[in-house]
């Protein structure tokens, strides 16, 4: 079946993603004994039954060949005070393993990083992975989680943001 022409350009399709409001992880996998990880924004719950997750990660990554080739991840859901370990995790290629050293982290069943500070953080097992346009899409299944107090940091328009209080 030939896929159908685009309706929308990729720029108006960026643009209008840029107004919706994401949560920011961290995924993290252990890959020959070193730790990696980079921020993600395109996460999403699946399924419950199994629990699973959706993650998807830019194609031109090697982050997505590294986690094919373990099976396994962490997602780290950061709160509002975590930001800058989102920086950290969003530079260039390698600089990420040194983003370890400042923050309070475990490993998880997976094998992979835990940020123990994280809000929500789960432990997952590749069920199926593909590649889909940019990015490779991945489902996790959960094999353990955890959660911490704190407000979830947020992504809209390019910059990492908080929930208001009233």
């Amino acid at each position: 079946m030939k896929a159908p022409s685009p309706a929308v350009s990729v720029d108006e399709y960026k643009n209008a993603m840029r107004h919706v409001v994401s949560p920011v992880a961290v995924v993290t996998w252990t890959h020959a004994g070193v730790p990696e990880g980079l921020t993600v924004t395109a996460i999403c719950s699946a399924t419950t039954e199994p629990p699973t997750l959706v993650v998807c990660i830019r194609g031109d990554k090697s982050a997505a060949e590294r986690i094919r080739e373990v099976g396994r991840f962490a997602v780290n859901f950061l709160s509002d005070e975590q930001a800058e370990i989102a920086r950290r995790f969003s530079s260039h290629p390698g600089e990420e393993r040194e983003a370890f050293a400042p923050a309070l982290w475990s490993t998880g069943a997976s094998g992979a990083p835990v940020l123990d500070r994280a809000v929500a953080r789960f432990d997952c097992a590749v069920e199926a992975a593909f590649e889909q346009g940019s990015h490779w899409v991945f489902l996790g299944r959960v094999i353990n989680l955890g959660t911490a107090p704190g407000a979830s940091l947020l992504y809209r328009d390019g910059f990492f943001r908080r929930l208001g209080t009233e």
